[in-house]
């Protein structure tokens, strides 16, 4: 299978993420030694006390001031490190996003050269993680990468978080950032494709599937599902592809190949601002 990126929304976001992570972890580390330098002032200010006010415990206006110093640094400590914590957590979470995606390549990596991976195809619909192109026709492929037991009723789709024993912690809309389902966010997308590739001389469906790729991931009740497949491992999505078949020659998947590239681009300029001159035909 050949892998072509056309954009890596994932792996930009993650990269942005770690940077802050970075400049974070620098900010913690200088309130540790604000907070330091702080304490240490503090401590000079009681040493430097007459004797009957250490005795008494009779503070001077110096040692107020070193202690709301000290008490200020170690809030700012405090909160530097709920940030970077939080900061900790969205690249946790965006490189598992990214592990996900690589996962369902290296699953599919059987697939002949005949077939071509599309990665990070953007249009007016939104973006989905790969769609796939070859002989046996073309496929838009969402990839999540959850612990969760994922329950599907048409287009209701909702998940039990997983602990790592099994047990359920959580429970949730299974949806993207605008409230669509992960059914919906990729048939969204397959369909604008669909139109695109017949107004361009290609008549063909384009299928849609769902992959969880998380080892622990399972599935639940699954009733008059709206995507061609949902799965938890690459072998779910090849058994798809073999039953939902529809015959491509070379020079179609060459071409469709073309306008999936061309459609991506034209969409990726005008999120970007003006390129080019902004036609796609």
């Amino acid at each position: 299978m050949r892998v072509e990126v056309l954009s890596d929304h994932g792996g930009q976001q993650l990269g942005r993420t770690a940077e802050q992570l970075r400049a974070a972890e620098t900010n913690v580390a200088a309130w540790h030694e604000s907070y330091r330098h702080a304490w240490l002032d503090l401590q000079a200010s009681r040493r430097a006390k007459p004797l009957w006010k250490r005795l008494l415990s009779v503070s001077t206006a110096e040692e107020r001031e070193a202690l709301a110093h000290t008490q200020g640094s170690w809030q700012g400590v405090v909160q530097a490190d709920y940030g970077r914590q939080q900061i900790n957590n969205r690249v946790q979470q965006q490189a598992a996003g990214v592990w996900g995606e690589e996962a369902l390549v290296y699953g599919l990596s059987g697939l002949d050269d005949s077939w071509t991976m599309l990665r990070g195809y953007r249009n007016r619909r939104g973006e989905t993680d790969h769609v796939l192109v070859g002989p046996g026709g073309v496929w838009a492929v969402e990839v999540k990468r959850r612990r969760v037991r994922l329950h599907v009723v048409g287009e209701q789709w909702w998940f039990e978080k997983l602990s790592s024993r099994g047990n359920v912690v959580e429970t949730g809309w299974a949806v993207d950032g605008g409230g669509r389902s992960w059914a919906r966010q990729v048939n969204d997308v397959a369909a604008d494709l669909a139109a695109w590739l017949a107004r361009n001389g290609h008549g063909v469906p384009v299928c849609t599937a769902v992959m969880v790729m998380h080892e622990q991931a399972m599935l639940g009740r699954c009733e008059n599902l709206t995507v061609n497949v949902v799965g938890t491992h690459p072998v779910h999505l090849l058994g798809a592809i073999e039953q939902y078949t529809y015959p491509l020659d070379s020079q179609s998947c060459q071409e469709i190949v073309a306008l999936v590239r061309r459609d991506h681009q034209f969409h990726a300029r005008r999120r970007g601002g003006p390129a080019g001159d902004g036609r796609r035909g």
